[in-house]
């Protein structure tokens, strides 16, 4: 019996094979520029047919035309990228794994001008699933690249999480003094930025130097002339309101910024010293604006994260903690990479440290999964693997890359086997086990039963390959 499967299998054959011999093409695209550049016989029906902009593009009059074939360029998409979107609009098909991290973030702009929204989309997760190394490495140019397209969302707030966790692939970067202004002023507005104030300042104070067109050194201010005030004012004009100043010690303050006050108005500063000497009194200039989320101390989520576990530690059905609101702190005992992922050091750790989180990343799909376990971790009984009531225990996802906003929790609802301690094994979680981390690098859901709730992000019988996993120390304020 021949399925639907095959038919459809065979049809996407039959028009690989069309786009291949080109018969009866009524269309030529020429992509590409010089050595690069490449002829295309394709046809307008399944051009039109797939695609919104060739519709459009394609029922223009000024398009020219020899003995009924339309000929047009496209001399900014390569040739080898329009030749992987042709075949994907004739055949429906799309291999991305064979291709590299610039060759994907091509493929990713031309679906912009294509118009191939769900093609576009999924570019997106597959790169932020399967090419997080190169974009940790590349990440300037991939925000960059992707800022200036409204339908690259998803990799954008991707690419601004990866450099607000660490700043330092941004500003500690040569390209930093040749950013984009827009992107600059982004930065700055994040709450989530991880850098100190003053850091942030005397970055943004190097940055503005970076553009005068006569060159001065920082570290002679006392050299500068007014001139020089007033041109690096101009540049800074629009960044100075950005800096969160009433976060700035009063001593750094004094020693490091009061050398530079030409740059600020003169309402500003007063107010600066003000808070400074008299805290209670508000300032002239508008509210003061609250203090950015410091540093996370995991490589795998941020303060946000850790106020919303926070929440669901306290159980609040709503009006979440935010990073400064939380009373709870998240103190590292464990993270597998650097033990070597090691069960035993992993006990020695974080045996008998009263309440844990575990938060663990797989490596095959978009997925942080985690635990809470508020009882101490250790042996529940007799025997190798042991088990204890606990009504208060949780699993949670983190989807990447929408992690905050989708994140979902599932309550424990057989508390009689709710945490397990288990001698060979990680943190777990459940009778059966719902949840488990096993020697080598496997997270696994045996099945699922005491928290049936994970069967929105599980499914019994799954084993995951580990990239990560983290166990972190709750501890009340």
């Amino acid at each position: 019996m021949i399925t639907g499967s095959n038919f459809l299998t065979d049809l996407s054959s039959d028009f690989a094979k069309l786009l291949i011999n080109g018969d009866n093409h009524d269309v030529i695209i020429e992509a590409g520029e010089g050595e690069n550049r490449r002829e295309f016989r394709v046809h307008s029906l399944i051009l039109c047919t797939r695609s919104t902009y060739f519709r459009t593009t394609l029922s223009k009059n000024w398009l020219r035309k020899e003995k009924g074939v339309i000929a047009f360029k496209k001399p900014n998409i390569l040739s080898n990228i329009l030749e992987i979107l042709l075949k994907y609009l004739y055949t429906g098909l799309i291999d991305l794994d064979i291709l590299q991290g610039t060759d994907l973030l091509r493929l990713l702009v031309a679906t912009e001008e294509l118009d191939l929204q769900k093609l576009n989309s999924h570019i997106q997760t597959h790169m932020i699933s399967n090419q997080t190394e190169f974009i940790q490495e590349n990440a300037i140019d991939s925000l960059q690249t992707v800022i200036q397209y409204k339908k690259c969302t998803i990799l954008k707030d991707f690419c601004m999480d990866i450099i607000c966790k660490e700043p330092k692939l941004l500003f500690g970067s040569s390209k930093f003094y040749s950013l984009n202004e827009s992107i600059l002023k982004l930065f700055l507005k994040q709450d989530d930025l991880a850098m100190e104030e003053l850091d942030i300042w005397q970055y943004l104070l190097k940055w503005g130097l970076a553009q005068m067109e006569n060159k001065i050194n920082v570290d002679n201010v006392t050299n500068w002339t007014l001139e020089n005030f007033e041109q690096l004012e101009e540049i800074l004009h629009d960044y100075i309101p950005l800096i969160r100043w009433f976060h700035i010690s009063p001593k750094d303050f004094w020693r490091k910024i009061k050398p530079f006050k030409k740059l600020l108005p003169d309402q500003l500063y007063e107010d600066i010293i003000g808070q400074n000497l008299d805290p209670e009194t508000p300032p002239n200039t508008g509210e003061v604006q609250p203090i950015r989320c410091p540093p996370s101390n995991s490589c795998l989520i941020g303060e946000k994260h850790f106020a919303l576990i926070s929440s669901w530690i306290d159980k609040k059905p709503k009006n979440f903690y935010n990073f400064k609101t939380k009373p709870h702190t998240f103190e590292l005992l464990f993270r597998a990479s650097k033990n070597n992922f090691d069960i035993k050091t992993f006990h020695q750790l974080c045996d008998n440290k009263g309440p844990t989180i575990m938060i663990s990343k797989s490596k095959y799909n978009d997925k942080l999964i985690g635990g809470y376990n508020p009882l101490n971790l250790k042996a529940y009984g007799s025997g190798i693997d042991t088990w204890t009531e606990c009504s208060d225990s949780f699993i949670f996802h983190f989807p990447i890359p929408d992690s905050i906003n989708s994140a979902q929790i599932a309550r424990v609802k057989d508390p009689q086997y709710a945490v397990s301690y288990r001698t060979n094994a990680g943190p777990s979680f459940g009778s059966g086990w719902d949840l488990t981390i096993e020697i080598g690098k496997v997270m696994r859901c045996n099945l699922i039963s005491s928290y049936p709730g994970i069967s929105g992000f599980i499914t019994a019988g799954t084993n995951l390959s580990l990239d990560e996993y983290e166990i972190f120390k709750v501890v009340k304020k």
